[in-house]
């Protein structure tokens, strides 16, 4: 019995190779590839993309190290221009800061040297004033002969002659000069110092202006009521016509009227040569 069943079994397995052969032979017949030259094929294009990724990767590596050695070159070419460029900026800042300096010193020198020259000139004209005192006729006097030298102008006061207002103004313009102009408070006062004949009269600058209606100095400026007291205003306004300056006050009368009058012009400088 276990004869037979050997012998089955055998006859089975070889049935069932032959059987297995028979299949591998047909699918050869049929074009299917043998299993090993499926994986030959893969490998080898898995082999060939490596290779051309790893062709890839060096000629990268390459590219980059010579691009890197340009820059490299190219810094260090331009390294120099960069420190040239830095120290010209140094220098002119240094320039700039250097004229910013000599700018502020030649102001500070000019301021001082202004004020050195208004010193000089105030010393001079009070070293004139005191030669003046002692010869009238010295050289340093910035006036004409017969001019009264006060601050910085000059006075002429015709004494001895009379006229109406307009031709006192046209004598004072043939001496380069005009009828007199009071600015100030102190200028009155300089008049009223002046030792003048007592019962004296003298036109000013001062007129009335019928156009406009208001009184003006020779200059075209209108005169401050500061200079005036309330009696001299009172009488200016009755008469709207020249003024005249007598025994320290301001007053108005008819220009047709002759009397003295007074010119003023600006003193000329003094010289410090002139003061030996």
């Amino acid at each position: 019995m276990s004869e037979e069943v050997t012998y089955a079994t055998l006859t089975f397995q070889n049935s069932a190779e032959a059987g297995n052969n028979r299949n591998q032979n047909n699918r050869r017949k049929r074009g299917y590839p043998a299993p090993s030259s499926i994986w030959r094929k893969v490998a080898l294009s898995l082999l060939t993309l490596c290779l051309m990724l790893l062709i890839g990767l060096v000629t990268l590596v390459i590219m980059y190290l010579q691009t890197s050695n340009e820059i490299n070159s190219d810094l260090e070419k331009f390294s120099p221009l960069q420190k040239t460029i830095h120290q010209q900026q140094d220098n002119t800042s240094q320039q700039l800061s250097n004229y910013k300096n000599f700018h502020l010193e030649e102001e500070f020198l000019k301021s001082q040297i202004s004020n050195l020259l208004k010193k000089q000139g105030q010393m001079a004209i009070k070293l004139c004033q005191e030669l003046i005192i002692h010869n009238s006729d010295h050289k340093c006097n910035p006036c004409p002969k017969m001019w009264q030298w006060h601050q910085n102008n000059c006075y002429y006061f015709a004494t001895n002659e009379e006229k109406t207002w307009i031709d006192s103004r046209k004598d004072c313009m043939g001496k380069n000069s005009t009828l007199m102009n009071i600015d100030s408070l102190e200028e009155k006062d300089f008049l009223k110092s002046q030792p003048l004949p007592k019962y004296s009269f003298f036109w000013l600058g001062l007129s009335w202006d019928p156009s406009r209606k208001i009184w003006l100095w020779e200059d075209g400026s209108t005169p401050s009521t500061s200079l005036f007291s309330t009696k001299e205003l009172t009488q200016i306004d009755r008469f709207k016509g020249c003024a005249y300056f007598q025994k320290g006050n301001i007053y108005a009368s008819r220009c047709s009227g002759e009397i003295s009058w007074i010119c003023e012009k600006t003193a000329a400088l003094v010289k410090i040569e002139d003061l030996n």
